[in-house]
């Protein structure tokens, strides 16, 4: 299908999307909200989750918005974390389309000086983290005081890469896959100088508005997230709950900044997957896989092989606060968040969240 037949086929398939679910879906959307309520007792106070599939569309949410018991609102905002890495590769490989650079170059071509051995790190190096350049975020305080911190200080994209080349390169350039929050950061410095524009407003430009994506922006400023929107939680030194939902993100910038709905996700990764968004053959190269842990890495894209044997694509993000999930298939579209995440390694609430998953993309 053509691109633009593409984008009026979505517009015109939007009311069958809302309109009721199917009898014949109603245990399955029983099962996805069970699977919800599961993710909204596993340590966050609520959970939110919108599907996409053969059955139109589906909207759930669980549990808490915040600390007072206010219900968790469909169509809220929240903060996405490292799912704004697909936007960035997104509009990096639309940039590389368009001749400003080649996916090839090495990235001292482009912005020299700015990494050690930028002569032999590439811009698809950081697209798929074989870059070595170790990861930033790995110098923070996994704890209830760096949280804090994070969320009460700026940070410059220079100082966000300095923290990151002051650590030992993960390996050669072209190497093993290690995750690097700190190639993303580069990789908004890139498209901030091919468009001589701020990566916020390359995004909206290049992206956001182009494909309606009206929730969604890259903040600049401010610590809010505006309009209604999730609260976002960690727990303090006792365990408890704490509000962490006004933040400096800064620390995130391109690596995890953006602030979306669970709607456009599944617009945008839709799009993107059936081609509308970067052309055929550099989507095809953002789906060539490097190996990491339970996972398959191309460029900004996650694949995730299920228990069923079912193969999804998306990204996952984390960030003080929330824990997302946005995957995808030829056919069906699942975003999923819960408003907390109380360390980098939240286990029960991913657990719940990988249970979600199955629920959606492992029934015929």
């Amino acid at each position: 299908m053509r691109p633009r037949t593409l984008l009026a086929a979505l517009a015109l398939a939007l009311p069958a999307l809302l309109a009721p679910v199917p009898a014949q879906a109603a245990p399955q959307r029983a099962a996805l909200q069970a699977a919800l309520d599961a993710i909204a007792v596993s340590g966050a106070p609520g959970a939110l989750a919108e599907v996409r599939d053969e059955n139109g569309h589906w909207a759930g949410a669980s549990g808490s918005n915040d600390l007072h018991g206010t219900p968790v609102v469909r169509g809220s905002r929240w903060r996405i974390g490292s799912v704004t890495k697909t936007f960035v590769a997104a509009l990096v490989l639309r940039l590389a389309g368009e001749g400003r650079f080649r996916l090839d170059d090495p990235i001292a071509k482009h912005l020299p000086g700015l990494l050690p051995r930028g002569e032999q790190i590439t811009v698809r190096m950081l697209l798929n983290h074989t870059s070595g350049v170790g990861d930033y975020a790995a110098t923070w305080e996994d704890s209830p005081r760096g949280f804090r911190r994070l969320a009460t200080t700026t940070y410059t994209p220079r100082q966000l890469i300095d923290r990151g080349v002051g650590l030992p390169p993960t390996s050669a350039p072209g190497g093993r896959w290690a995750y690097s929050n700190t190639g993303y950061i580069v990789l908004g410095l890139l498209a901030e100088k091919v468009t001589g524009q701020s990566l916020s407003r390359a995004l909206h430009d290049r992206l956001f508005r182009r494909y309606g994506l009206t929730g969604t922006f890259l903040p600049t400023t401010g610590r809010t997230i505006p309009g209604t929107h999730l609260n976002g939680h960690t727990t303090d030194e006792n365990g408890r709950l704490e509000d962490i939902t006004r933040s400096d993100t800064s620390h995130a910038w391109a690596a995890g900044g953006v602030i979306s709905t669970a709607a456009d996700l599944n617009r945008f990764f839709f799009l993107l997957i059936h081609g509308e968004v970067v052309p055929a053959s550099l989507l095809a190269q953002m789906k060539q896989t490097v190996p990491g842990p339970s996972l398959d890495y191309g460029l900004g894209l996650m694949k995730l092989t299920l228990p069923c044997g079912a193969q999804v694509w998306g990204h996952k993000g984390h960030i003080p606060g929330y824990a997302t999930y946005s995957f995808h298939d030829d056919r069906r579209d699942l975003t999923v968040t819960a408003n907390a995440m109380h360390s980098r390694d939240d286990a029960a609430t991913d657990q719940a969240i990988n249970r979600l998953l199955a629920t959606e993309f492992c029934t015929p």
